[in-house]
């Protein structure tokens, strides 16, 4: 939805085996919250001593996102043949529901997205449904204490329009962006990141600066926000989580460069269970 989570630390089953991870999280300026549920059944692929070959994988499951005025539902699909690169493949039924000037809102052109414009057209929101299929493909490498990662999602989006609108264009709440009904949208975000705790047996502290770039190449809005990223994990046990806080200022943006910036944190859990057991 509104944040890019870095991987969590997981130990990855040597033989078929069932994956979760549980997201929830929450933002400021612009405000939202998150629940994002993934479940995928995996199968190791090559496996070796070197470390590009230690946590391989093909896997399929599904994904359900929830929002305060949204779901998002739908197959999901895992690939990572090498250590620092994945690939994930997603279709989705999306239904939207308004309320509090934060669902869909029909725009003319692509700036008044801010909270108090939206609020103050609470009235126009509307209730849709929609189809997105997506890609993301990451590429993270660790060299020494420094981890640089970059993650992009690529996003034919469809949008119906229930009441027959002149607009051409609908406020997207997922990526805060003024998209056509029909659009294609592409999101990356890219970082480095210093570790200052290693994990694995002991606690996890990452910190560094990451870049956020969204754009809807129909409609022309795009987002470009620069900022920090705190990621630890106080322990190694499936029951503790990994948490991540940014903090990004809009560099360029019709409606929020040089407002508050955006503030982001959230906790994951990654779970895995072999088959049979």
């Amino acid at each position: 939805m509104f944040f890019a989570l870095l991987a969590s630390a997981a130990l990855a089953a040597d033989t078929p085996h069932w994956w979760l991870r549980q997201s929830v999280g929450g933002q400021l300026f612009p405000d939202g919250a998150l629940s994002d549920t993934r479940l995928q059944y995996r199968v190791p692929l090559k496996r070796s001593e070197s470390r590009l070959f230690q946590t391989t994988y093909a896997g399929a499951g599904l994904r359900a996102a929830v929002t305060p005025v949204n779901v998002e539902v739908g197959p999901r699909l895992g690939f990572a043949p090498i250590e620092i690169f994945e690939l994930e493949v997603q279709g989705s039924y999306l239904g939207y529901f308004s309320w509090g000037g934060r669902g869909l809102l029909p725009f003319e052109e692509t700036e008044g997205k801010g909270t108090e414009e939206r609020k103050a057209r609470e009235a126009e929101g509307f209730m849709a449904s929609g189809l997105q299929l997506a890609a993301t493909p990451t590429v993270k490498v660790k060299l020494g204490p420094v981890v640089v990662f970059d993650s992009a999602t690529f996003s034919m989006l469809h949008l119906e329009n229930p009441l027959g609108l002149d607009a051409p264009y609908v406020y997207e709440p997922n990526r805060d962006l003024i998209v056509a009904w029909d659009d294609v949208l592409v999101e990356n975000q890219a970082g480095v990141l210093y570790e200052i705790l290693p994990g694995g047996e002991r606690p996890l502290l990452r910190v560094g600066a990451t870049a956020r770039n969204r754009a809807a190449l129909t409609s022309g809005d795009e987002s470009l926000a620069v900022g920090g990223l705190v990621s630890f994990r106080p322990g190694h046990t499936p029951a503790v989580p990994t948490v991540n806080v940014l903090a990004l200022a809009y560099v360029v943006d019709a409606d929020r460069v040089g407002t508050a910036p955006n503030l982001q944190a959230s906790a994951t859990w990654v779970f895995e269970k072999p088959t049979g057991k």
